[in-house]
């Protein structure tokens, strides 16, 4: 075989080999590691885009240090709703995935598995991001080929919706704002709920069937919370009305434990001088999972 063939021989096989990486084809230089995200909810099927829009992820070595850290954005867990990587060596492993993450929350201390967390910073939150958290301990058992698994992302926040109705037509939203408290302001890496402990305040818009409604996400909380929900002044900051949550969730048969998407919904009626706090009407009563 003569020299110039030769070579254009091996500048064919090298640009192939290249190309393969690029498609991940189980070669030497390309990805080895394949992560997927999964979401659940609470039912059977994935609905992962449904709910999560970016993932930030943090990959740490055996003794707990950071490897590598990253964030794909939709478009990228549009066209693979996962991680592909090569790590250097063999060896165990430790995926962090915090899915939503943004807005006023931040990822810190995410030098060493032990340390991250994502938190909330400042005395006045408004709220948390609607997060979700995903673990995954892994064995890279060789650099060679393709290994897969699955991360599954579990929600880390409660959803709150708060209803004012009112038979007047002299109210707006800039009359009243709503306080919730105290709750947690951040998420470790190992999914433990951290404080310090915050009132939220929420501002009122106006929402259909000239009702007011506020929002927020909440770090997890469970049934037996100690928090309460105030309606307030927005001019004074005077009490118009509140509500113990742990009594309205059990009142109202609410579940928090063991439910992935889990919400309260709170309605406050104005009558004249009556007002009442209930479960809204209109909402369908929530079906729990089996546990």
């Amino acid at each position: 075989m003569s020299k110039v063939l030769s070579r254009i021989l091996v500048t064919v096989y090298l640009s192939l080999l290249c190309q393969a990486c690029i498609t991940e084809v189980d070669v030497g230089a390309c990805n080895n590691t394949v992560i997927r995200f999964e979401y659940l909810a609470d039912g059977d099927e994935d609905v992962f885009p449904e709910y999560i829009t970016s993932v930030t992820y943090c990959i740490y070595d055996s003794e707990g240090e950071i490897v590598t850290q990253a964030t794909l954005d939709q478009n990228r867990l549009g066209e693979f709703q996962g991680v592909k990587l090569r790590l250097p060596s063999a060896g165990t492993y430790s995926l962090t995935a915090w899915g939503n993450l943004g807005g006023d929350c931040v990822l810190e201390s995410q030098e060493t598995l032990s340390s991250g967390r994502v938190v909330l910073p400042g005395e006045n939150p408004k709220t948390f991001n609607k997060l979700y958290l995903g673990k995954l301990d892994f064995d890279l058992e060789s650099v060679d080929g393709r290994h897969e698994w699955t991360a599954p992302m579990h929600s880390v926040h409660v959803t709150l919706n708060a209803y004012i109705q009112s038979t007047s037509d002299e109210f707006s939203a800039s009359d009243f704002m709503l306080k919730v408290g105290e709750f947690a302001t951040g998420v470790s890496n190992s999914g433990e709920i951290l404080g310090p402990q915050r009132i939220y305040t929420l501002g009122f818009s106006e929402g259909e069937n000239a009702m007011l409604e506020a929002s927020a996400w909440l770090p997890r909380f469970n049934e037996h919370t100690s928090a309460t929900l105030e309606v307030c002044s927005a001019a004074t900051g005077n009490r118009i009305t509140s509500v113990d949550l742990a009594g309205y969730i059990s009142a109202n048969n609410i579940r928090l434990t063991g439910v992935e998407e889990a919400v309260v919904d709170i309605l406050i009626s104005v009558s004249g001088t009556n007002i009442s706090i209930r479960f809204p009407g209109w909402k369908p009563k929530p079906i729990y999972p089996s546990i």
